[in-house]
């Protein structure tokens, strides 16, 4: 039998990245040049400092620091423009150590900005939403924005992705679904479209749906690349990882799948959940994380060492747990009353906590696991069924910080009908999207329950994390993707960011809940302010 007689036609198998291997002085020259690229790609460089000549002749640490040189010359300009009559030569040092310190810290998959704070003001509904209307016909499943933020995809119930223009929000391309009987069927999905992903240079966009299939699309030319059938079952996640074009996907086949988009090749298959797989998520590591739906575990697999950590879930909320959070106090109490809504909320569900807690009517124990965001290279958040955010770290297979009922409760019966039935126990609105700025101490969540909650990390020994504001919205949120916005200013650490939610009637990977409300994507601009403005 012939060794890949599992891969679909015209689908090649791609190598697999080798594995860790001691350093050799040619790999060390390579693996300089790599860098030096990425210094010249992300600061460019000034053609005026060098001939051709003279740049083909300097060796990779010759042009290493001729860019760094260059970096800080742009830097030391712009601050000294900004600063006026200021003492520029102090400003500079400490904005350029500040700069460089944050760009050591990305680079090494730790998360060292800090914009939540941002934030945290009240935001004008009015003037940051955008309601994408027209697009899908039945309930919306998945968004994605380009990296930059130019386009916005989307993909339903109805099979069909589309293309919006992020600023106008006009629909720029609809790739209808396909039937399976048509000789063309392989050209677009004939079910569900349950997972959308851009890759991080903006040129590729990979869909998964109910249909097994994994579909890739070109960004630029609006058009269909190729198709994946590896999957045994529905495909639910896709994720690509920053800085290359390998892709990763999990299924209700409970199988983790790894692809190369620029061979349209299959790389390989990691096994190890007992259960379907939900979700997955990942940064720049040759590593990703995925939760299983009933196993009640997350597995973060590394790659290169072909290993996994697992990490044990079914997190209970019971009245001694909920009694220990309300007496933890605030981390920042004065965030909260920057913004008199996140006051309002926090309140509203502490007296819902309490309630409970009297009644000794909190009984939830997490039976799913849903969704999944990673923070940083080490640090990442689930959400489940019974309403808690879940915050882990490697080092530890609990989680080390958990909030309890984060978007509460369902609203008791107040029909007067419902009211003479038997007591119906309290049931936890369960989390259905998470999603996070990489590296940044901001991530966002959301239910059913009207409002999209945007969080943000703490900092010192404590773990854990604070509400910092809300956005509401009307329906199930099937999906939630956030951007950074482009900057002109070379040091800022202050951008605006976008937020887009696949809003929809019915939940994403079923129809036992129907609410009243529309099949649209929305678009929220968040404007990042000062600390002066916010005070």
């Amino acid at each position: 039998m012939p060794k890949d007689r599992f891969l679909a036609r015209g689908v090649v198998r791609a190598r697999r990245p080798p594995g860790k291997r001691p350093r050799t002085s040619q790999s060390d020259s390579e693996s300089d040049a790599g860098d030096v690229e990425n210094l010249e790609h992300q600061y460019g460089s000034d053609p005026d400092d060098a001939s051709s000549a003279d740049e083909f002749l300097e060796t990779p640490a010759e042009k290493r620091l001729r860019l760094a040189k260059d970096y800080i010359g742009r830097v030391q300009q712009q601050q000294q423009a900004a600063a006026g009559d200021y003492d520029a030569e102090q400003i500079d040092r400490d904005l350029i150590a500040e700069r460089l310190a944050t760009d050591v810290q990305e680079r090494a998959g730790r998360w060292s900005r800090r914009i939540a704070a941002h934030f945290a003001y009240a935001i004008d509904e009015a003037l940051a939403t955008r309601v994408l209307r027209g697009g899908h016909v039945l309930p919306p499943t998945c968004v994605a924005i380009t990296p930059d933020a130019r386009f916005v995809y989307s993909g339903g119930k109805d099979g069909a992705l589309v293309k919006w223009h992020r600023e106008s929000g006009r629909r720029l391309a609809v790739f209808r679904s396909a039937r399976k009987k048509r000789p063309d069927h392989d050209a677009g999905h004939c079910d569900e479209i349950l997972a959308v992903a851009v890759s991080s240079d903006g040129r590729y966009v990979a869909t998964g749906g109910r249909d097994r299939r994994i579909h890739i699309w070109s960004v630029a030319e609006d058009r269909h690349l190729g198709v994946f059938h590896q999957h045994k079952d529905a495909v639910t996640g896709l994720a690509f990882r920053r800085g290359t074009n390998h892709l990763y996907s999990c299924s209700l086949d409970r199988m983790v799948k790894l692809w190369n988009i620029d061979d349209l090749g299959y790389m390989d298959t990691l096994f190890g959940h007992q259960d379907s797989i939900a979700a997955i998520a990942a940064l720049q590591r040759e590593q990703a994380v995925t939760v299983g739906c009933r196993d009640k575990t997350v597995r973060m697999w590394k790659i290169a060492d072909d290993s996994q950590l697992v990490f044990r879930g079914g997190a209970a909320t019971d009245q001694h747990r909920i009694t220990k959070s309300l007496a933890a106090p605030d981390a920042d109490p004065e965030l909260a009353e920057r913004n008199p809504r996140v006051r309002t909320s926090i309140a509203a569900h502490h007296d819902e906590l309490r309630a409970l807690a009297a009644a000794d009517a909190a009984d939830f124990t997490e039976q799913c696991i849903d969704c999944v965001a990673m923070i940083d290279e080490e640090c990442f958040v689930t959400g489940s069924d019974s309403g808690a955010i879940c915050l882990w770290s490697v080092q530890k297979k609990k989680p080390v910080f958990i909030h309890h009922l984060a978007h509460g409760v369902f609203p008791s019966p107040t029909d007067a009908a419902e009211q003479q039935q038997p007591s119906i126990p309290p049931r936890p609105f369960w989390i259905s999207a998470l999603c996070a700025v990489p590296l940044t101490d901001l991530f966002l969540s959301a239910s059913s329950d009207g409002a999209i909650r945007l969080w943000r990390m703490r900092s010192g020994k404590i773990p854990g994390f604070d509400l910092v504001n809300l956005i509401a919205v009307k329906g199930f949120v099937n999906g939630l993707s956030v951007c950074e916005l482009p900057s002109d200013e070379l040091l800022s650490l202050k951008r605006d960011i976008v937020v887009a939610a696949a809003v929809g009637q019915e939940p994403r990977l079923g129809r036992w809940n129907k609410m009243s409300a529309r099949n649209v994507i929305k678009l929220y601009t968040l404007k990042a302010l000062s600390q002066k403005s916010l005070q």
